[in-house]
């Protein structure tokens, strides 16, 4: 318990000493300075990432950076969902700018959705199929636009220990963006907080594994289903 207590107020306190650095981004971004921004943004919300990964007790290992993108590629990652921990375990991994797809209730956290919006984060309204398809474009135009970003297709928090069923943006996306696809297996997370009893933190070992790359452009499309549809099974 006390762990947790410790680490949401270290969450919270961290958050509210950011508000300086909230506002030299606006300020940078009205300068036009895009690219100085990307780096500064991604250098302190990695850096935040990484101390509430550490408070937290995780001992995160990592498994196939061979397979990671260079600087100057951009892709999109897929991953199974856990936990609230894989957004800040995988933000500390990939050490380059990152921005991820989240549920549109996001929005409620005080402060963290200024963190997600200066990190290319599009948020999907699950309720609204119009809107739905407008975050999938919105979202394969930032890859387009060489910021790689990050899903997780099943849409929702997996409780048990199958996959969920894999929701179609997340192909979409690709197709649109015309970018290689790296799927990524997530282990451990659940157990830093789901899993537990009342949603106390405990300190567990995650493994997250970066594997083969995916690359569809050019397939037809019955080849390309077939490309797709044989994700889960590696990420599982």
């Amino acid at each position: 318990m006390l762990r947790t207590i410790i680490w949401f107020g270290h969450f919270a306190l961290t958050l509210v000493a950011t508000l300086p650095k909230i506002s030299k981004v606006r300020k940078m971004k009205e300068q036009g300075k895009d690219q100085e921004v990307e780096t500064y943004v991604h250098n302190i919300t990695t850096k935040w990432a990484r101390s509430q990964v550490k408070w937290s007790g995780a001992d995160v290992r990592l498994y196939g950076e061979e397979n990671l993108p260079t600087p100057d590629e951009t892709v999109l990652y897929i991953a199974n969902h856990q936990s609230y921990f894989d957004i800040l375990s995988c933000h500390n991994a990939i050490d380059m700018p990152l921005g991820f797809m989240s549920k549109d209730n996001i929005k409620d956290i005080p402060l963290l959705y200024k963190y997600m919006d200066d990190i290319g984060c599009t948020y999907l309204d699950r309720t609204d199929l119009k809107k739905g398809l407008e975050t999938i474009l919105q979202t394969a135009d930032i890859i387009k636009s060489g910021h790689s970003m990050m899903i997780f297709p099943e849409g929702t928090r997996n409780k048990g220990d199958e996959l969920l069923p894999f929701k179609d943006g997340a192909f979409k996306i690709a197709q649109k963006a015309g970018c290689l696809i790296i799927p990524v297996a997530i282990c451990g997370t659940d157990k830093c907080m789901e899993a537990n009893k009342h949603n106390f933190l405990h300190s567990s070992k995650v493994v997250i594994e970066f594997l083969e790359p995916v690359d569809i452009r050019g397939l037809k499309p019955k080849e390309r289903k077939e490309v797709l549809d044989a994700i889960p099974g590696k990420i599982q």
